[in-house]
């Protein structure tokens, strides 16, 4: 497995900036315009890649579940049938997107969920999303393994053993994993943030955050955590009608959360060395060794004789509170009065 995956002249993975991924989905409602107005808003907000979904209805589900009733979107149909019909983007309308994603300087990704509708992400190129719904779908891993292409797969609703059988068939792609929780929304005590280190090293692969919870402080805390990729919803208005509104971010703050990751991103490092920034706190308030009486030349130093003051002012030329007991026993080549920083050079 590769800890680092690339998407055209993005590298992801661990030390690198997340991946910010406005997951559109199905929040266009069935309007390619309204799509195109959430790819301009995503590329205002921070994104560097706008997903969508592809469905065949009949090919994903049956029709006894299909055709139930379904009263979560009633402008849009009765059945989930004609909800999802009428939520499908066609192939041509889905091109254009891309065209625009890509004049914007966007990724394009597309989530497919089944075999029909995989091979027109496939043509369509751009990236590939296995949602977590089809974690568990082995024909669909299958044909993606076949096809070679980068992924990007989410892990909601698996449990641990399908996780690991999901991997080993696309051993060979390019593959990132998303921690995710399939509960919408997802309570906080349900998020379990700590998943994302621990996927990334039991399978050392670059792992990300799918988040559903309210809010965006958990998301830039999975960036903390050392996510690669974060994936919210995005929506114009979480009052409109249709099925990912209410769990989706607004722009705003999509753009809030973006600033503030990549403001953590900024303060992330190992510090080995004395900023020149910290100089004026140091060089003022550390404490050198100074003398606690005036003391001749010729005099071999005692622990009484010395004490520990601010300022510094120069840790080239006088010794640190660190080095009192190196100084210790040692003999002074000059006069120095009471109350004074010891300079290295009258030290023998």
């Amino acid at each position: 497995m590769s800890t680092k995956v690339s998407i055209g002249a993005i590298d992801i993975g661990k030390g690198m900036p997340a991946l910010m991924i406005a997951e559109i989905g199905l929040n266009h409602n069935g309007s390619a315009d309204l799509a195109h107005k959430l790819i301009d808003e995503a590329a205002l907000s921070g994104a560097n890649v706008v997903k969508f979904q592809k469905r065949s209805p009949a090919d994903l589900a049956t029709a006894e579940f299909i055709d139930q009733p379904f009263l979560k979107c009633p402008l849009f149909g009765r059945t989930q049938r004609q909800v999802r019909e009428r939520l499908e983007l066609t192939e041509a309308e889905l091109v254009e997107l891309k065209k625009h994603a890509d004049s914007l300087g966007l990724y394009f990704c597309v989530s497919a969920f089944d075999l029909p509708s995989l091979e027109t992400v496939i043509r369509l190129g751009g990236l590939l999303k296995i949602a977590s719904h089809s974690i568990t779908n082995g024909p669909l891993l299958e044909r993606v393994k076949e096809a070679g292409v980068p992924v990007v797969m989410s892990t909601g609703g698996a449990s641990p053993e399908e996780i690991e059988r999901a991997v080993d068939i696309l051993e060979d792609n390019p593959l990132i994993l998303l921690h995710c929780v399939s509960a919408y929304p997802t309570p906080d005590q349900l998020v379990c943030l700590d998943t994302i280190p621990y996927l990334r090293d039991k399978y050392e692969l670059p792992v990300g955050f799918s988040g559903h919870e309210k809010g965006i402080e958990l998301s830039v805390a999975a960036a903390t955590l050392g996510a690669c990729v974060i994936e919210r919803h995005f929506t114009l208005n979480r009052s409109m009608m249709g099925l990912d509104h209410g769990i989706s971010l607004e722009p705003l703050e999509f753009a809030q959360m973006v600033r503030n990751i990549r403001r953590i991103e900024s303060a992330r490092g190992v510090s080995k060395t004395v900023f020149p920034e910290e100089n004026p706190a140091r060089l003022n308030y550390h404490v050198a060794v100074c003398s606690a009486r005036d003391i001749k030349k010729g005099e071999i130093l005692r622990r009484e004789d010395l004490v520990c003051k601010q300022p510094l002012r120069d840790a080239g030329r006088f010794f640190t509170g660190l080095e009192l007991a190196g100084v210790i026993g040692r003999e002074i080549v000059e006069d120095i009065k009471i109350d004074t920083p010891v300079p290295r050079e009258i030290i023998k």
